[in-house]
């Protein structure tokens, strides 16, 4: 049904085809029957009749039925039962067209709600479903009575109502209006900004005595003490080794149960089992670099310290900022990802059961070094997404000033593998020594990957233009190790020279900044300034 020009009071005529009309008598309207009887004047031009007399009607506070066979004029007051079916074509977004949110089925046919969350292999809450057709109706005054229904096709953006002739009016006006404010989008910009830092000291002295007299007595020595299970000392530590000797000067360590470098510190339990141990930040060194050493090579006795320091900092900034245009209503995703394929299963490994001319695996008697064995291999696989994912699902505010946001970031890293698998040997007789030995025929590695996930789920209002801040999801780790000799670091001032301290701090913050603004279909500023010419 087409618009048609709003009708001009005044004039002395009614025209539906461009001819003349008598204004209608005083005392003339539509009958009597307690309906006031006004005076009506209208001048139309081109159009329908039913329009005509919708705007007469309107005029004189009337309404009209229609029957099989006739079009009753009856005042506004008259009951109406009769139910009529209309399909209107309406924005894609018209479910959420009211700024409500929350759940409610529909009339009649019970509609699907195409924007409820979809199933979400990888868990988590996800952005909330919308109202139905019905609902949205209400929330505007729309009266349901017995037998009236309203559905809303997603797929073709179709509204089927069933109601009666003054709510069905009722419902047009809410269509038109809500066609009015379907032009304006939401243009929705996030940045996630991670910030890591890892901070790493040291300072502590490495000593070796070697041995000397007690007092006078000739037979009476004492010196340092050994590695214990550290194994041998590394004249790479050392700065005086002794020559044609393959130990340092001094010899014998007074300080060798102090930690040093990665020795003194420990990663989480996963981190070790993946490889990225606190330790890292020392580049795998177990002892920290020694920076300056002192060595009495001709006194009594022998001695050296190594001055072990160490100042570490490394800083990673990282930024990304994906951007996505949306109507109000319709979810959006973004996603910076790079796709990680990985085993989930492995076939079991094979080996054979006799080896050679028939010597039986394990019998141990031929002298057997290695054969043919097969590893578990891989035999089905997945896809991760690693990276950045955001969905949004942006709603317009009644006020058209606010919009509502549900948000659902998300960080996904790989982190490593973990090995489930152990090493198969074989047991043999070495020729040469007669000996039983064991050899390793294959490592038989069974790798699963290790992803970690930081993930927010949220709902925020905000004004048009603005950015919000979705909290930070920081994560610190602390540690902070002091060694000391016995007795000897516990003296005043010396004592210092006899203590190791290491320190290392590891902080990670996740930040998402979000922010919504309204743009028209040519992707402006909606509320642009009006440049003015001075």
């Amino acid at each position: 049904m087409g618009a048609a020009p709003a009708p001009v009071a005044g004039g002395g005529d009614l025209g539906f085809d461009g001819a003349a009309a008598p204004a209608a008598p005083a005392g003339g309207g539509f009958g009597g029957g307690g309906v006031e009887q006004t005076p009506i004047t209208l001048q139309l031009s081109n159009v329908p009749l039913v329009e005509a007399l919708r705007y007469t009607l309107a005029l004189a506070n009337l309404k009209y039925k229609v029957e099989p066979n006739a079009v009753l004029v009856v005042p506004l007051s008259t009951p109406d039962k009769e139910l009529y079916t209309n399909i209107y074509v309406v924005p894609p977004n018209f479910l959420t067209a009211s700024g409500g949110a929350g759940g409610g089925g529909g009339g009649g046919a019970g509609p699907v709600d195409p924007f409820a969350a979809a199933p979400d292999a990888g868990g988590g809450a996800g952005p909330v479903a919308r109202n139905s057709a019905k609902d949205v109706l209400e929330s505007y005054g729309i009266v349901f009575g017995t037998g009236s229904s309203a559905t809303f096709n997603a797929q073709t953006s179709q509204l089927i109502v069933r109601q009666t002739q003054d709510q069905m009016e009722l419902v047009e006006a809410v269509i038109e209006s809500i066609k009015g404010g379907s032009q304006k989008q939401i243009f929705i910009t996030s940045k996630f900004v991670e910030i890591g830092e890892e901070v790493g000291k040291e300072l502590g002295f490495d000593w070796l005595l070697g041995p000397f007299n007690i007092g006078t007595a000739p037979k009476v020595f004492a010196g340092g003490g050994t590695q214990g299970n550290q194994g041998a000392l590394d004249n790479s530590n050392y700065s005086f080794v002794q020559p044609g000797a393959s130990s340092p000067v001094g010899s014998n360590p007074l300080t060798a149960g102090l930690r040093s470098g990665a020795n003194a510190l420990d990663g989480d339990s996963i981190d070790s089992l993946i490889g990225s141990a606190a330790g890292d930040i020392q580049d795998g060194n177990l002892t920290a670099p020694a920076i300056f050493g002192i060595a009495g090579v001709f006194t009594d006795p022998q001695f050296q310290v190594m001055i072990r320091a160490l100042n570490q900092k490394k800083g990673v900034d990282l930024l990304s900022a994906p951007s996505v245009l949306a109507r109000s209503g319709q979810r959006a995703k973004i996603e910076v990802i790079r796709e990680f394929i990985y085993p989930t299963e492995y076939d079991p490994p094979e080996i054979p059961n006799q080896v050679g001319g028939g010597t039986t695996l394990g019998g141990g008697g031929g002298g057997v070094s290695s054969f043919p064995v097969t590893p578990a291999t891989p035999a089905a696989f997945e896809t991760r997404n690693t990276g950045v994912t955001l969905e949004v699902d942006p709603v317009i505010g009644g006020d058209e000033f606010t919009i509502d946001l549900n948000l659902s970031p998300e960080v996904v890293e790989f982190e490593g593998f973990i090995n489930y698998g152990s090493p198969i040997n074989s047991a043999s007789i070495d020729p040469l020594t007669g000996q039983g030995t064991t050899i390793q025929l294959t490592e038989n590695r069974i790798e699963m990957p290790i992803f970690s996930t930081r993930k927010v789920t949220t709902q925020v209002t905000i004004w048009d233009g603005q950015t919000v801040a979705l909290g930070g999801l920081i994560r610190e780790d602390v540690q902070d190790v002091q060694d000391k000799v016995p007795l000897l670091g516990d003296l005043p001032l010396l004592g210092r020279l006899f203590r190791n301290d290491v320190e290392l701090h590891l902080k990670r913050n996740l930040t998402v900044f979000v922010s919504a603004k309204l743009v028209d279909p040519a992707g402006m500023d909606f509320r642009r300034p009006v440049n003015t010419n001075p």
